[in-house]
C-alpha cells in the first residue's frame, strides 16, 4: 500500500460516524389519520383499514427499511366483534420484522359506543398476543379517551385534542420526541398522507367519512 493509500485509509477510520436521522411513519386506519395530523410526519393511514382485511401489510411495505412505524389498527375489527385475529396479528408482525421496522402498535381506543366492550376484549387479546415479540403495543382502552371533549360527535373518532393526546401517549411508550420539528437537522418534516391525495382532500374525505359514520357505517 502507498503512503498516500494509507493516510486515505487512517483517515476514513478515524472519521466521526454520522448519524443516520431515524425515520417516523403513520400507518393504519382512519384513527391514524387524524394520529398523524398531531404527529405531523409522513403517513399510509387510510379508512376502513382493519387486522382482519390486511390492508395493512400493504402500507408496511411503503415506509423505509429500519423506520419507525406508528400503527392504529383494531377498531375497524371492534365494531364487528372480529376478535379471532391470531394468524392475522403474525402475519403483521413478520411482514414488519421482514420490513426491518420498529413497529409501535396503538391499539383500539375507548369508544362511546355499545361495541366499547369488543375493545377492551380486543385490546386485551392484542396485548397478550403482542408480548415478547418485539413490538411496542400501546393500549387506547383507557376511560379517559371517551372523555367528550376529546370527541368528534360520533363517538368514535377524536378531534384534535383527542389525536394529541394519542400522539403523545405513543410517542413516549417508543420513547420518541414529541414533536418532530424535522426529518433531518436540514430538511422540513413533510405532513402528507398518501402520494396520490393531498392533505387537505383527504382532510374533506375523512371529515366525510365521520358523518357517514354517525348514521351507523363503518367507523373507520
Amino acid at each position: 500500500m502507498s503512503f498516500r493509500c494509507l493516510l486515505v485509509a487512517l483517515a476514513v477510520v478515524a472519521a466521526p460516524s454520522v448519524a443516520v436521522a431515524e425515520s417516523y411513519e403513520v400507518v393504519g386506519d382512519s384513527i391514524g389519520v387524524g394520529i398523524d395530523w398531531a404527529a405531523k410526519v409522513p403517513s399510509h393511514a387510510r379508512n376502513s383499514v382493519a387486522i382482519c382485511n390486511g390492508w395493512v401489510l400493504q402500507q408496511l411495505l411503503e415506509p423505509p427499511r429500519g423506520a419507525t412505524v406508528f400503527m392504529s389498527l383494531g377498531t375497524n375489527d371492534a365494531v364487528g366483534g372480529a376478535l379471532n385475529v391470531k394468524q392475522q396479528v403474525d402475519k403483521i408482525v413478520s411482514t414488519a420484522a421482514a420490513q426491518e421496522l420498529r413497529l409501535v402498535w396503538i391499539g383500539p381506543p375507548c369508544v362511546l359506543k355499545p361495541w366499547n366492550e369488543n375493545v377492551k376484549k380486543l385490546d386485551a387479546i392484542l396485548r397478550e398476543q403482542l408480548q415478547g415479540k418485539g413490538v411496542t403495543y400501546v393500549t387506547m382502552s383507557d376511560p379517559s379517551l371517551c372523555d367528550r371533549s376529546l370527541r368528534a360527535g360520533d363517538g368514535v373518532h377524536f378531534n384534535m385534542a383527542g389525536y394529541t393526546r394519542m400522539w403523545q401517549r405513543a410517542a413516549a411508550a417508543a420513547g420518541v420526541p414529541i414533536v418532530l420539528a424535522a426529518k433531518t437537522a436540514s430538511e422540513p418534516v413533510v405532513h402528507h398522507i398518501r402520494k396520490t391525495a393531498s392533505k387537505k382532500s383527504y382532510k374533506n374525505r375523512h371529515v366525510a367519512h365521520i358523518a357517514a359514520t354517525t348514521k351507523g357505517s363503518s367507523p373507520n
